[in-house]
């Protein structure tokens, strides 16, 4: 794609993609290109489109398992991370990592982002999965993103409504679009209370969360079900293939307890489906994405 190493871009050639996601699991992909600034993604989504590459944008992998066969194409890691403030107003670009952007949001005195402490994911990442905890959804405080359309290349703006925002949901995981810059409407707030939601929320994830190992987060999506529940009441906390097992502190949880494979998890996954599914006659959609 005659990328040049610098500012703008720097890339690998077959770089082992457990480096690029929080499970720690996967293969190595053809090319990995991280992008410090948003025409640097545009440019190289451009060309991966032009030579017809297989290539996939991702932020900090939270939500992702990699293939154990790696991935034959480009693998974008986006790391633009420009944030700019005015009064209550936030705009950020899609590779800011939402910790960063909190502790930003501390400093200005604003509220709202600080109910999501202790959860990986860059802003790109939190539109796109409609990331939420503790009744704090990211999405009620987007006004609007600006995303490139990979149907015509053009560069759109989308309003909160056009977002399709849902539980971990939204139109940008059509895989249509790649988010380039969201603006977020925070509040003002005495800093104090800010500080002090913020540690109770990221004591209550600290409490129920296994974030001393590797995951990806909560592997099945809620729906009129709750699947860690479900999970419990069969008693399949600490089952396990190879590495992988279901988590003992959140039943909702697969994490790598060392060396576990992607097929190791898809094991896993599939034993759980298979008893939830004969016990309760429900199917658990994944919440997590498979790339391969």
């Amino acid at each position: 794609m005659c990328l040049i190493n610098g500012k703008d871009y720097n890339y690998y050639l077959y770089a082992d993609l457990k480096k690029y996601c929080t499970f720690k699991i996967g293969g190595k992909a053809k090319y990995v290109v991280e992008v410090y600034n948003i025409p640097a993604l545009i440019n190289v989504c451009y060309k991966c489109k032009l030579h017809n590459i297989k290539y996939k944008a991702i932020g900090l992998g939270a939500n992702l398992l990699f293939s154990d066969a790696g991935f034959d194409g480009v693998i974008i890691v986006n790391k633009a991370s420009q944030i700019m403030f005015r009064k209550t107003n936030v705009y950020a670009t899609s590779g800011v990592v939402v910790s960063n952007l909190i502790s930003k949001c501390i400093e200005h005195n604003l509220s709202g982002l600080e109910y999501l402490a202790g959860i990986p994911s860059t802003v790109g990442g939190a539109i796109t999965n409609s990331l939420g905890a503790f009744n704090a959804d990211f999405a009620n405080f987007v006004e609007y993103v600006v995303c490139l359309d990979l149907n015509n290349f053009k560069i759109v703006k989308l309003d909160n409504s056009q977002c399709q925002f849902g539980y971990r949901t939204s139109i940008f995981k059509s895989g249509n679009f790649i988010i380039l810059k969201t603006k977020l409407k925070l509040q003002h707030l005495d800093k104090a209370k800010i500080k002090e939601n913020f540690l109770v929320a990221l004591n209550k994830k600290i409490s129920t969360q296994p974030l001393n190992y590797p995951s990806a987060g909560s592997v099945f999506k809620r729906t009129d079900v709750i699947p860690a529940k479900l999970i419990d009441e069969l008693g399949l906390k600490g089952l396990r293939t190879n590495g992988a097992s279901v988590s003992t502190k959140h039943a909702g949880f697969i994490i790598n307890e060392g060396g576990a494979s992607s097929s190791d998890v898809i094991d896993l996954i599939n034993k759980i489906k298979a008893k939830v599914k004969k016990a309760y006659q429900v199917d658990l959609p994944l919440e997590i994405e498979i790339v391969e």
